[in-house]
């Protein structure tokens, strides 16, 4: 695959491999930058000594935040801000997956617009941001693509529509570090992507196009051997995915998935999301034409109706290796209630999105074959 520029929205994408060596035009004649990243996958990745050569090629000082972890809270957001308002960095550059660009999206909102990371879940006007700079580490979040950005406020996980980045880079030979389980779930995560946004409600021919584009490379390429070719057609499916979601958001699975991982916040969101999936699916697939094109196309299998689908979609789990279920993250019966409050009326929002109308029952059969 050919590397490639794109301008999508206010983001400046650079695909391809070496595409993080363009981020030097984007900081000569700058002084100083904060970094922010996880504990270790910047490091493993090869993203960070790439980054940091960079810097001192250009003369620019740097200072690292590596205190993101995955489900990132609204005090994490906030401490990255604070940090933000002294530092009083030229820009910033986020390292890592969706929890990190994520929270660097927020951060860098508040350091220049005031305010808290609750205020901003809560609705306050975005008034300005730092520039933000993202070297992507999984093939998945399209959090470097898109506008949103998703935070856990105490058991609530909450996505708000935050900004786009300045400039973002998809190098896909930071990918060849990810474990053999992170990459499931994070091309499990894109394809939900490009799956809800062709069955929203605001889906259109462009997100259609992608999306459908998306799941067939996902489904040729995520049970290979994951080499250099393999990461970037998972990337480059990924990134598409991503367009589709700012263009036309997710819905169900995800509002699921949200009010699980914001009770647990060591579920991996791509574990959850594939978790709950399949039944979802079966569910979405009896109101949305759309959902049987997207899954022949991630499967290569005729889909009759939604049972059909459902269990294609569990097939295709277990083909690449993924047997999880909710019962291995503690959860059962007991926590239904629980999960059915955040859903039904924390995260209504995203609800409103999908081709039908949720039910409990619905919500509650959903968990149960989850389980």
């Amino acid at each position: 695959m050919k590397s490639f520029d794109l301008r999508y929205q206010e983001t400046r994408i650079h695909f391809g491999d070496r595409s993080v060596e363009k981020l030097k035009g984007y900081i000569q004649k700058m002084n100083h930058v904060i970094l922010v990243t996880g504990k270790n996958s910047a490091r493993l990745s090869g993203a960070m000594d790439d980054v940091e050569k960079l810097l001192k090629e250009e003369d620019v000082d740097l200072k690292v935040y590596d205190n993101i972890r995955p489900n990132p809270t609204t005090e994490i957001a906030d401490d990255l801000a604070d940090l933000l308002r002294e530092e009083k960095p030229d820009c910033v550059i986020a390292i890592g997956g969706g929890s990190v660009i994520d929270t660097a999206k927020v951060a860098s909102v508040i350091a220049i617009g005031g305010g808290c990371a609750e205020d901003y879940l809560r609705g306050r006007k975005i008034g300005g941001y730092l520039p933000l700079f993202v070297v992507n580490l999984t093939h998945g979040t399209g959090s470097e693509v898109d506008r949103y950005a998703v935070l856990t406020s105490g058991k609530i996980k909450m996505g708000i529509s935050a900004r786009y980045p300045t400039a973002s880079f998809d190098d896909p030979r930071y990918m060849l570090s990810l474990p053999v389980k992170q990459s499931i779930y994070t091309s499990i995560d894109a394809f939900f992507h490009a799956y809800e946004a062709l069955t929203s409600r605001h889906s259109n021919p462009f997100v259609r196009t992608l999306s459908l584009d998306s799941a067939e490379i996902i489904g040729e390429n995520l049970p290979k051997n994951q080499d250099i070719e393999a990461k970037r057609n998972l990337l480059y499916a990924s990134m598409i995915a991503g367009i589709s979601l700012d263009m036309s958001p997710a819905h169900v699975v995800h509002a699921i998935e949200h009010a699980l991982s914001g009770i647990n916040p060591d579920l991996p969101h791509g574990c959850g999301l594939a978790m709950v999936g399949a039944r979802s699916i079966y569910w979405i697939h009896r109101h949305s034409e759309a959902s049987k094109e997207i899954i022949q196309k991630l499967t290569r299998e005729r889909i009759d109706d939604a049972k059909s689908a459902e269990d294609i979609f569990k097939r295709f789990l277990e083909e690449i290796g993924f047997e999880e279920r909710l019962s291995d993250y503690g959860f059962g019966r007991d926590d239904f209630r629980e999960v059915e409050k955040i859903v039904f009326e924390d995260l209504r929002y995203l609800l409103r999105r999908a081709p039908f109308n949720l039910t409990r029952d619905m919500l509650i059969d959903i968990l149960e074959n989850s389980l």
